[in-house]
């Protein structure tokens, strides 16, 4: 016996919920042991029975991102079926609704595959991670191939409504009910693809061949069509959105750091129909920049074990399309008007910002590496920062460096039985059925590559052989199977697209001559050149940094704002003043990384509703918005909550 399964038990293990579907199912190679198989609207449920002794272990729906029905795939040309050398590697699943003449005729079970992702505990430290597990549930109750799919097809139906929260058509879940086509046809799911832009340059670099390598097999297993369009340039993305018809998208997602992001937003603002942009298209965002400030905040803020993955909890969020609000601010220089998501800077962290990017290359080590040079040469500006406060803020939220991680329940584990890898018994109607799921089409291209730190030549196929007691009709068997996460990816044809670089798109985007005109929502504050209100709170003087942030992190690593939510309406205005001694300064920086920096002395943070920032004329500096270098001078800013949403967890 081989433990290497856990799942997140609910509630003790036990469903309270109406079953939807129902199999028993007994273990062929062992006495006395059978399987129940339940699926509820709360997941599924496998209650194991071995000789009165019962153990129940649960895959909530949460976890379940999608399913999909297999058939075996008929065995290369000249190779003997039962010859003692065939290997498993030999055996493959196709989709059950590709051409006919690819399918093994010996086999006539259907395979029900369902992808899930449950939460574990790492080995070390007791940290959370997310961990990919296959079930597999074989239908080989009947002579015909179209009747065993028939069977899986009924799940798959169920599953898939439960996955995106609309009723459960009951009568399709009777057995009496046998039309396979409006089984198959009933599946919900969304027919627009979702706009991918990658930005193949953030970061340290890989953008594209990390999307197609991490991103595209889980946006495949969720069956979420997609089309993706490379950025070219700067501001590629930008003009991308304000140009073209987006609606016939469901939504945008944005592969790369934050760059992308804030011209994805900016673009949108640039269009006369923003309103309805923002309210219909959510935003995704797939980390692979060098700050990824948005990217953690979200996962951070749906209590998602980020850290252990990003790539994949980031992943997750975007197939599971559920859509959460999001703060934006709206920014105005002398010479622009600007939306933002994630944080506004003059000053120490602004300075390493920008003058950093010549570092690009080492990713996100570009910061910690420039945060020394800049220590060494502390800068201090002279001017003025006026903000209005909020009128009052929780106190019960804690400042702590965010280890609130929700605690699961108790796990538990069950048994199964290894693989052999041996040749189907393709003669003898009840036999010992094997699981062969370890074939991705035979493309080592894809095969060489990892996942989740697991390397693909750890493959682990694990199987159980059930047959089921129903005696209400003649069946053969059936059993359920599941991998760990060292299970490789089923590669499979896809109406999602991919225009690279060298492909032209439809219609060119115009990047030379962007437009400035935006729209949005308008203004409440004063104008920048009046004299802001007595309401305001005003300090002048000398200055080592002022930082507005609206998002809790900054980057993976900068845990800059700990109470701030992702639709609070606050900004959170950290200040702080010159005649900070180098000790505290460098105990503020090392802080970042679990946010006990705002405990320091000399270090003020501050909930407002807007701000104005006014450097002393003819100096010169930097001022970041969410990264992005803009006219260095006055600029103000306030927030709308709740004007965006994002894909999340």
């Amino acid at each position: 016996m081989v433990d290497s399964h856990q799942r997140v038990m609910e509630d003790g293990g036990q469903v309270h919920s109406s079953t939807l579907l129902e199999e028993t199912f007994y273990v062929t190679s062992k006495k006395n042991t059978y399987y129940k198989v339940r699926l509820t609207e709360k997941g599924l449920s496998l209650e194991k029975d071995n000789n009165g002794a019962t153990k129940v272990e649960t895959i909530v729906l949460n976890d379940i991102i999608g399913c999909r029905c297999m058939r075996s795939k008929r065995k290369s040309a000249g190779s003997c079926v039962c010859g003692p050398g065939t290997s498993k590697s030999q055996f493959k699943l196709v989709e059950s609704m590709e051409a006919y003449q690819c399918y093994d005729e010996f086999d006539t079970s259907a395979y029900l595959y369902i992808y899930a992702y449950t939460l574990k505990k790492a080995r070390m430290k007791g940290a959370k991670r997310r961990e990919r597990t296959t079930i597999t549930l074989r239908f080989r109750s009947f002579d015909k191939y179209e009747d065993n799919l028939r069977e899986a097809s009924r799940w798959r139906l169920a599953i898939k409504c439960l996955i995106v929260g609309v009723p459960v058509p009951k009568s399709f879940m009777s057995p009496s009910h046998e039309n396979l086509e409006s089984l198959i046809s009933a599946c919900p799911g969304e027919q627009r693809k979702m706009l991918v832009l990658l930005n193949p340059k953030s970061g340290p670099g890989r953008g594209r061949e990390t999307f197609q390598k991490r991103i595209h097999p889980i946006l495949s297993e969720a069956e979420r069509p997609y089309e993706v369009h490379i950025t070219k340039c700067a501001n590629y993305a930008r003009e991308f959105v304000r140009t073209r018809d987006i609606y016939q998208w469901s939504g945008l997602v944005m592969v790369g750091g934050d760059g992308i992001v804030f011209e994805v937003l900016n673009g949108l603002f640039q269009r006369p129909d923003w309103e309805k942009a923002l309210r219909e298209l959510p935003l995704g965002v797939i980390p692979c920049g060098s700050g990824n400030g948005l990217a953690k905040s979200i996962a951070y803020a749906k209590q998602e074990p980020y850290d252990s993955n990003p790539l994949l909890v980031s992943a997750l969020a975007v197939v599971k399309f559920k859509s959460t609000q999001m703060d934006l601010v709206r920014v105005e220089t002398r010479n622009q008007i600007l939306f933002s998501f994630l944080s506004i800077g003059w000053g120490l962290l602004a300075d390493i910002d920008i003058e950093s990017e010549r570092l690009r290359a080492i990713g996100g080590q570009r910061f910690t590496v420039w945060t020394i040079a800049r220590l060494i040469g502390l800068r201090t500006y002279k001017g003025k920062v006026s903000y209005l406060p909020c009128d009052k803020v929780s106190s019960s939220e804690s400042l702590s460096n965010g280890k609130a991680y929700k605690e699961y329940v108790s796990e538990v584990q069950i048994s199964h039985s290894r693989s052999c890898g041996d040749d189907l018994d393709r003669y003898s109607k009840v036999s010992e059925s094997k699981s062969f799921h370890d074939a991705l089409d035979g493309d080592a291209a894809v095969l060489d590559g990892s996942f989740d730190g697991y390397e693909d030549n750890e493959i682990i196929s694990e199987s159980i052989t059930l047959e089921t007691e129903t005696e209400r009709r003649q069946r053969l068997d059936s059993f359920y199977s599941a991998t760990s996460a060292r299970s490789t990816y089923f590669s499979t044809g896809s109406i999602s697209s991919y225009h690279s670089i060298d492909q032209p798109d439809n219609g060119e985007v115009d990047t030379d001559n962007v437009s400035q005109l935006m729209y949005g929502p308008s203004s409440r504050l004063p104008a920048l050149t009046s004299e802001v209100p007595s309401s305001w709170t005003q300090i002048q003087g000398e200055f080592v940094m002022v930082h507005a942030a609206f998002q809790s992190h900054l980057g993976q690593d900068y845990f800059f704002a700990p109470r701030a939510k992702l639709a609070d309406g606050i900004i959170w205005l950290v200040i702080v003043k010159a005649g900070i001694t180098r000790a505290n300064l460098l105990q503020f920086l090392l802080g970042l990384s679990n946010g006990t920096h705002l405990t320091r002395s000399g270090i003020e943070i501050i909930p407002v509703k807007a701000f104005r920032l006014e450097p002393e004329e003819g100096a010169h500096g930097y001022i970041t918005v969410d990264g992005e270098k803009v006219d260095y001078g006055p600029l103000q800013a306030e927030i709308f909550p709740s004007l965006a949403s994002v894909m999340s967890p």
